[in-house]
């Protein structure tokens, strides 16, 4: 079965180029261009992981981790951050979140914090790293 990750990015390019790397190593994707269309994939679809960048319109990357807490809190543990601020700043406020990564990131690397993820969740892992 291959996961089904929700990737949320404002910047079209990054989030188009993360779309590729996923459904490359294996996973199902759906995008979210900002904060506000994340929450509403998140109330209507089930996912294994959740690519989240921090700085986004309407709602911002803390108001998503925020509705995921209050709703599916062990998907906390398969949020992969992807942003240009501090990582260890985002641990303070959310310590349960699998991985931060710093852009722009290799698809190597977010292919492993990926399958680190789900690993780590019990979820599906049958992922490959590109």
């Amino acid at each position: 079965m291959r996961p089904r990750v929700l990737i949320v990015e404002d910047d079209a390019a990054t989030r188009e180029g993360l779309r590729r790397i996923l459904e490359n190593g294996g996973c199902d994707c759906d995008l979210a261009g900002d904060g506000e269309r994340a929450v509403y994939y998140l109330a209507n679809a089930k996912y294994q992981a959740v690519i989240l960048d921090l700085a986004l319109p309407k709602l911002s990357g803390t108001d998503v981790m925020e509705y995921i807490a209050s709703t599916t809190p062990a998907l906390l543990e398969s949020i992969v951050v992807v942003t240009g601020l501090e990582a260890a700043e985002i641990r303070k406020l959310f310590p349960t979140i699998c991985e931060t990564l710093s852009k722009p990131v290799l698809p190597s690397r977010l292919m492993a914090a990926l399958r680190r993820c789900l690993q780590s969740s019990g979820s599906v892992s049958g992922i490959s790293v590109a």
